[in-house]
């Protein structure tokens, strides 16, 4: 039956391309008599003027639109040719250390000298009626010297380069950092606030969805939790639109290894340099949450178990010195492997181990649905969110304290235990609906009000400070 099933989904996958192709064709032809984009100087530079390309910087168009309706930040990572923004190989500095992580860890290190994602944008939103206050921290994308969103402040980190050479965009990220870093530390200080939340998504899902998304996901834990959860937000968004997916699923098993490498690599370049120089320092200032979905956890797990793997210029190791810890990790259908926890080496498989346990995170919170069909293709991973994987898991003997509880329809969950270092959720009584535009069954099924009473028992369950 399984097996039927696949075959069926493969064929309406193959009459659904060909049906795209013609429409593919006339975009095409409609895109290449188009005239120059508002920000083309910028995006020619960086060879980010494509059709996915844009999108990934798209809240650079729209700031009032494209936006979080609620008080917080949004960092947009791309990528382009090494070449074109840095100055050479001497730019990217790696520490070493991390390949002692697996032989996983050491092949993907060699990944980034070539490889060299960057920060394009950092936008700050201040949740208020038509965009007010609305304004960009860091952006790369100018027309001389204008944008449609006004920047915070008129320091230099934030100005287009002379001649738009973009050879400093991989070095000048840190400056990204910094300044949200430095934004953060004063948000913090205001008590405004009651939680930080760090959020990623997963695969294919261009900046405006994860946006959307994060409204969702922020909106829905404030509807069960009320004043109780006024929190500072920070969503990370990436390139992981993998376009031109004309023969999925198969196309997805075949894609699976590039994007679980684009995130793991995401976790030891910007994302875990953003997480370790931004988040953790403010760690014991103020409860800290991570939501993150499906390959958005395995970047983010990657982030905060193994990296950050790259240096500032000087460093000759990443300190990790930081008194606070992650207060939850919620992986909702996680894209990696709890093998990772294991040190251990396995014969054809990913070798890559978060040491400890991960001790900067206090609790792992990771949810599986058995309606949840968005790991089929790739069957060999034995993905967090694989609710076989996950029945698996709980019916086994592990070094580490696993408690395995269930949520009902509504979202409610009984048996949770805060003490607990890795917390199973099966949720196949919640997660069961196939959401517009998505694919897998509920696998995307994490923003609705239910799911969101569900994320705020987690949060709150956390024994307090």
């Amino acid at each position: 039956m399984i097996g039927r099933r696949r075959i069926s989904l493969g064929r309406a996958a193959s009459r659904r391309a060909f049906s795209v192709l013609p429409f593919a064709a006339l975009l095409n032809a409609i895109t290449a008599c188009s005239g120059p984009s508002y920000f083309a100087d910028s995006e020619d530079a960086l060879k980010t003027s494509g059709y996915f390309h844009v999108l990934d910087h798209i809240s650079a168009y729209y700031p009032g639109a494209v936006s979080l309706n609620f008080p917080g930040y949004v960092v947009g990572l791309e990528e382009a040719p090494r070449d074109l923004v840095t100055a050479g190989y001497e730019d990217i500095r790696l520490d070493q250390a991390v390949a002692a992580n697996g032989y996983t860890v050491e092949r993907l290190l060699k990944s980034l000298r070539y490889y060299a994602p960057f920060i394009s944008q950092v936008m700050r939103y201040e949740g208020q009626p038509y965009g007010e206050g609305n304004c960009s921290l860091y952006s790369l994308y100018h027309n001389h010297g204008r944008a449609f969103v006004n920047s915070c402040s008129d320091e230099p980190r934030n100005r287009a380069p002379p001649a738009y050479d973009y050879s400093r965009t991989y070095r000048n990220s840190w400056n990204a950092i910094d300044i949200l870093r430095e934004r953060l530390a004063a948000d913090v200080g205001s008590g405004n606030y009651t939680h930080l939340v760090v959020a990623v998504m997963g695969l294919d899902t261009v900046q405006e969805e994860a946006i959307r998304n994060f409204r969702s996901l922020i909106s829905t834990i404030r509807r069960d939790a009320g004043e109780e959860f006024r929190p500072l937000f920070v969503g990370i968004t990436w390139p992981s639109f993998f376009a031109n997916r004309w023969f999925d699923p198969f196309w997805e098993a075949l894609a699976y290894h590039p994007i679980a490498d684009r995130a793991d690599i995401l976790g030891l370049g910007w994302l875990g340099a953003l997480l370790n120089d931004a988040i953790m320092p403010l760690a014991d200032r103020i409860e800290v949450s991570v939501i993150a979905h499906s390959f958005g956890a395995r970047a983010t797990s990657m982030a905060l178990c193994v990296g950050p793997a790259i240096l500032r210029e000087g460093e000759q190791r990443v300190s990790l010195d930081h008194r606070g810890k992650i207060e939850n990790f919620i992986g909702l259908a996680p894209a990696f492997s709890l093998q990772r926890f294991v040190d251990k080496e396995f014969l054809f498989y990913e070798n890559v181990y978060y040491s400890d346990y991960c001790p900067r995170i206090e609790r792992f919170i990771f949810t599986a649905s058995s309606h949840d069909h968005a790991f089929d293709p790739a069957f060999w991973s034995d993905a967090v969110g694989d609710h076989e994987y996950m029945v698996s898991y709980c019916n086994s003997r592990h070094a580490v304290s696993v408690n395995c509880i269930a949520a009902d329809g509504d979202g409610e969950v009984a048996g949770y235990d805060p003490s607990a270092r890795i917390t199973y959720v099966d949720t196949s009584e919640l997660m069961k609906y196939q959401m517009p535009g998505t694919r897998g069954g509920g696998h995307a099924d994490i923003f609705r009000p239910e799911t969101g009473r569900l994320m705020w028992q987690l949060i709150d369950g956390a024994p307090p400070r």
